[in-house]
């Protein structure tokens, strides 16, 4: 899918966003473009910016070391590690869904039960502390690796892609896959997509996404 070329391409999408569960009224996302981050305001009513026709995200530039205006989230510092890490990354959205809370609060790795959380999210998905200092972010680097999503202890996960459509995509799985994790530990008999199978369902998925996306730009 198209990388976004503007930071309304996310605003506009945020009240459905909020709608849908992924992001709180008050939450974080952000969109990368060119050599810049636009990010949602500190607590800001993600409903009523969305509806805004002028620009309401805050732009920061994409560097290192940078101390941010007091109406920048905390997150903010954990959004730009990311992009700096993953390149390819171009939007960034803080879930806390339902089950995606659940088992950033359980605190334990989550492995597939289903195909597409191996194919969208990653053969797993870790969870590390909600820290942003060096240590912290560093961990979450590692972490999220080549995956797409990291959970942050007791806070949800951070969902991360190429575009809006592509990291919607990852929150709706990575939530069924919570849920599906969830559900296997209070009832039993669920068995996890074996590691290698998992890694394998990745590969070819990526292979597969990567030849459709340069047909896309062709």
């Amino acid at each position: 899918m198209k990388a976004p070329d503007s930071p309304m391409d996310l605003q506009k999408f945020l009240p459905q966003l909020v709608k849908e569960g992924i992001l709180a009224k008050n939450g974080c996302a952000s969109v990368k473009i060119g050599k810049s981050i636009w990010i949602t305001p500190k607590k800001a009513d993600l409903n009523t910016i969305g509806k805004k026709s002028k620009t309401a995200l805050l732009e920061i530039p994409l560097e290192e070391n940078q101390i941010f205006p007091k109406d920048i989230p905390d997150e903010a510092v954990q959004h730009l590690s990311l992009y700096l890490a993953r390149p390819e990354f171009n939007v960034i959205l803080h879930s806390t869904q339902e089950n995606v809370m659940t088992c950033s609060m359980a605190g334990e790795t989550v492995r597939p039960f289903l195909d597409d959380m191996a194919q969208i999210v990653g053969p797993n998905a870790k969870v590390v502390p909600n820290t942003s200092d060096e240590k912290g972010l560093k961990k979450i680097i590692s972490a999220i690796g080549r995956r797409n999503a990291v959970y942050l202890q007791n806070a949800g996960a951070l969902c991360a892609h190429k575009s809006l459509d592509d990291v919607h995509a990852v929150c709706m799985v990575l939530e069924k896959a919570s849920k599906a994790f969830v559900e296997s530990r209070i009832l039993g008999g669920g068995k996890p997509v074996p590691w290698l199978e998992a890694e394998a369902i990745r590969f070819v998925y990526q292979r597969k996404y990567s030849k459709q996306a340069e047909k896309n730009r062709g």
